[in-house]
């Protein structure tokens, strides 16, 4: 790095990187001795002074369910595997930290393996990171399993993408774009399909109830209910909803005001689909 030269000695710019990055490098020679950065050291919580680098040392602070199988100096050099990937290590404190370690393997001019160099990340914060979003779509695949309806996914102008557990309705490939409407009763599309367009325009949650044609040809009532998830900047990314089977429902409660283009669902049915929406994972903390 010619730019460089007469302004930052290497030793001032590993110093940097490895600070900015959370880095830290070794080095494995053929004789089984190793050599550690002020990074490297840091990461493992020990201190230069009084600790002296050895593969031992290094793998005394991996987890031990982590540690892979130890080798000598000569098949470390065929097999740098136990000094690859992701692992945790416990630091002399306690304190327990994710690291990513890489290595390549080093030769001498004769072609023959010389050493390893290696370089050792702190990846802790991903990893909470990557577990918070597995609990989430653990959470997320456990209430497609719970759902008693059809969950669908549409975009931000409301045209149905994707449905997440579409096996519960064999005639569920039909939603797709804005092929529901197709579906639907004579009496309630018109009015399904201005609640809906509306919803989609005043970026509102949507709740309406109507008669959705069967693979016999008989319909049946269901009740659809949808939320809008945001992007940070306000504009909607895509919607969540679900259209869960009424009908029994219907004939139990004989409702009169299911006819067509009257008001179709109480408030006290809003509330109850707006609650499950709010505690699920794919909507919670979006809006």
């Amino acid at each position: 790095m010619p730019q460089f030269e007469g302004h930052l000695v290497p030793s001032d710019m590993l110093r940097f990187v490895e600070e900015k990055l959370g880095a830290g490098i070794w080095r494995y020679d053929a004789a089984g001795q190793m050599q550690w950065s002020r990074g490297f050291y840091e990461l493992l919580g020990l201190d230069p002074r009084k600790d002296a680098p050895s593969y031992a040392e290094m793998d005394r602070r991996i987890h031990p369910e982590d540690r892979r199988p130890k080798l000598d100096v000569s098949e470390l050099m065929l097999d740098r595997s136990p000094l690859e990937g992701e692992f945790r290590i416990i630091r002399p404190n306690g304190t327990l930290r994710w690291v990513y370690n890489q290595a390549e393997l080093l030769l001498d001019d004769s072609g023959k393996p010389s050493g390893i160099l290696g370089v050792m990340f702190d990846i802790t914060a991903n990893r909470k990171k990557l577990q918070s979003l597995r609990t989430d779509a653990e959470r997320y695949s456990a209430l497609t399993q719970m759902a008693l309806g059809l969950l669908w996914i549409g975009s931000s102008d409301g045209r149905i993408t994707a449905l997440p557990n579409a096996a519960r309705m064999p005639q569920a490939s039909l939603f797709f774009g804005r092929g529901w409407l197709d579906l639907l009763h004579g009496e309630e599309r018109e009015t399904a399909l201005h609640q809906w367009s509306a919803a989609v325009e005043m970026r509102r949650p949507y709740t309406t109830e109507h008669r959705m044609r069967q693979p016999d040809g008989t319909y049946r009532w269901f009740r659809c209910s949808a939320v809008p998830v945001s992007n940070p900047d306000g504009n909607i990314r895509e919607w969540v909803g679900v259209s869960i089977d009424v009908h029994d429902e219907a004939h139990r409660s004989a409702n009169p005001r299911r006819t067509g283009h009257s008001e179709l669902v109480s408030e006290r049915i809003g509330r109850a689909d707006r609650d499950f929406f709010r505690g699920h994972p794919a909507v919670r903390g979006l809006q």
